[in-house]
C-alpha cells in the first residue's frame, strides 16, 4: 500500500443474514440439507475508494444507506463479505460512544478499560489520563460508579477517552455534537486540531454545512452503492437530486405528500420535494396552498442550499371562495423551532387584488441566502381579513426542510456578507 495512503477499501461488500425469528437461524445451523431459511440484506456491494493521509471525508447518505456499516468495516468491528480493507495507523473510533463502559465501573476504572479496548498500554492511558479528564470535565465524579452519571456526563466521558488516545486515522459516527454547547465547542476545537495535525478523519454526518466548511473530499451512499466520491460540492448537489429523485418516487406512491413544484410545469411534470410528514396544517378552507418549493436562480428545485446565492421560495394557492387580497407568507425557523426571518406581500406593498374560486395564484419571494451553515425549516401561510376579522386561510407549518452550507463561518444567524479594506500609513510619528 502506498505510504500516502492511510486507508483503501477495495470491491468491498457486506451481506447480513436475515432471519424470520432465532429459531430460524438454529433450523438452517442443523438442517440435514442444509436448507436455507434466510433472507439476504446487501448493506455494502462493490464499494472502492482511497483516502490519502491528513484528509478528512465525510460521509452522507440517507438512513439505511449503509454509512455506519462501512464505518464498522473499516475500523474492523464488522468483517467483509468480499473485498479487502487496508489500513495503515492506529485507528479511533467514535461510533457507540460509551458502548465499552462498566456501569459498576467508576468513570477512572472506564478510561483504562477503555484504553485497553482500544489497544493502549497502562503506561500510554497514564499519560493521556489527565487530558481526558480535563476535557470530559467532570470533576470528582470521575471516580463515582457511571451508572450515576447523567446521560450528558456519561457521553462526554466517553468522547473523552475516544478522542485523547493519539490516532492516526479518527472515525466518528454522528458523534460530534454530544453534550451542551460549551462542550459542542470543545468537540469541533479538537476536530480542527486533528486536521491541523494531519490526522485522517472519516465522518458520517447529516449536515451538508459541516460537510462543506471541514471535508476535503465526500463520499455518497445509496442502497450501500457508492454513487459518489469527490469534492464536497459536487457531491452534495449529487446528493440533493438525490433525495429529489426519492421524494418524486413517494409522492406517486403516497398521497400524503404533496407534489410541489414550477407553475408552469404541470401536473404531470412537477418536481417533488422531501416533506415534512409532520407538518402543521390548518385553515378555514378557502384556499389551499397546493405547491410550496424552494428554487435555486437557474430554476432547479433544491433542498441544499449554498450562502450568497440567489433562490426563491415559491408558492401556489388555490382557492375555493371569493378572497379580497389575501396576505402570502413565509417564515424560516431553525431546528431549535426560532423564527429566524420572514416577510409577507404586505410588508413588500405588493397587491394580491380579488381572488376568484377556482384560481391560482403563484407567489415568488427571490433573496440571496444569507443564513450561516445549518439546518432550517420553511412554514407558509395564506391569510387575509374578512369582515374586518383577520382569518387563516391556510397555514403550514414546519412543511418543508433544508441545509444551508456555509462559504465561510461567522458570528450569530446571518452573514451580512461584510466587504473589508485596509488602509496604512507610514508617517506616523513613534
Amino acid at each position: 500500500m502506498n505510504d500516502s495512503l492511510s486507508i483503501r477499501v477495495q470491491d468491498l461488500g457486506k451481506v447480513y443474514k436475515l432471519f424470520p425469528s432465532p429459531f430460524d437461524r438454529v433450523r438452517e445451523t442443523f438442517h440435514p440439507f442444509r436448507k436455507k431459511f434466510h433472507q439476504r440484506f446487501q448493506a455494502l456491494s462493490g464499494i472502492s475508494l482511497e483516502v490519502r493521509k491528513g484528509e478528512t471525508i465525510g460521509v452522507i447518505g440517507r438512513n439505511g444507506s449503509g454509512k455506519s456499516t462501512l464505518l464498522q468495516v473499516i475500523c474492523g468491528i464488522l468483517q467483509p463479505t468480499t473485498g479487502t480493507v487496508w489500513k495503515n495507523g492506529r485507528i479511533a473510533a467514535l461510533l457507540e460512544l460509551g458502548a465499552g463502559f462498566n456501569p459498576e465501573f467508576s468513570g477512572r476504572e472506564n478510561v483504562y478499560l477503555n484504553g485497553s479496548i482500544l489497544g493502549l498500554s497502562r503506561r500510554e492511558m497514564d499519560e493521556c489520563f489527565g487530558d481526558i479528564v480535563a476535557f470530559a470535565d467532570i470533576g470528582e465524579f470521575i471516580d463515582q460508579p457511571v451508572k450515576t452519571y447523567s446521560s450528558g456526563m456519561y457521553v462526554r466521558l466517553a468522547f473523552a477517552v475516544a478522542i485523547n488516545v493519539r490516532p492516526d486515522i479518527l472515525i466518528v459516527d454522528e458523534a460530534l455534537s454530544v453534550g451542551d454547547t460549551l462542550f459542542q465547542a470543545k468537540c469541533f476545537a479538537k476536530f480542527r486540531e486533528f486536521q491541523q495535525r494531519g490526522i485522517t478523519i472519516i465522518f458520517v454526518t447529516h449536515s451538508i454545512d459541516l460537510v462543506t466548511r471541514y471535508c476535503d473530499r465526500a463520499c455518497l451512499l445509496d442502497k450501500g452503492v457508492l454513487k459518489a466520491f469527490g469534492p464536497p460540492q459536487e457531491v452534495i448537489d449529487r446528493y440533493n437530486k438525490l433525495m429529489l429523485e426519492y421524494s418524486h418516487k413517494a409522492s406517486r406512491t403516497e398521497p400524503v405528500f404533496c407534489n410541489l413544484g414550477k407553475p408552469s410545469a404541470g401536473a404531470g411534470g412537477e418536481e417533488s420535494f422531501h416533506l415534512n410528514p409532520g407538518e402543521n396544517r390548518y385553515g378555514n378552507g378557502k384556499a389551499t396552498i397546493e405547491q410550496v418549493g424552494i428554487y435555486s436562480s437557474d430554476g432547479q428545485p433544491v433542498q441544499a442550499l449554498k450562502q450568497m446565492e440567489e433562490y426563491e421560495v415559491r408558492l401556489t394557492v388555490v382557492f375555493h371562495g371569493r378572497i379580497d387580497s389575501p396576505v402570502i407568507a413565509y417564515t424560516i425557523k431553525d431546528v431549535q423551532g426560532m423564527e429566524i426571518a420572514g416577510t409577507n406581500t404586505v410588508y413588500h406593498h405588493v397587491e394580491t387584488g380579488i381572488c376568484e374560486p377556482g384560481e391560482r395564484l403563484t407567489v415568488s419571494f427571490a433573496q440571496k441566502m444569507l443564513l450561516r451553515g445549518g439546518g432550517y425549516i420553511l412554514s407558509v401561510g395564506c391569510a387575509g381579513y374578512d369582515k374586518g376579522e383577520y382569518v387563516v386561510y391556510e397555514r403550514r407549518y414546519d412543511v418543508l426542510p433544508f441545509e444551508v452550507a456555509a462559504r465561510r463561518p461567522c458570528v450569530g444567524v446571518v452573514d451580512l456578507d461584510a466587504r473589508i479594506t485596509l488602509s496604512r500609513k507610514k508617517d506616523v510619528p513613534a
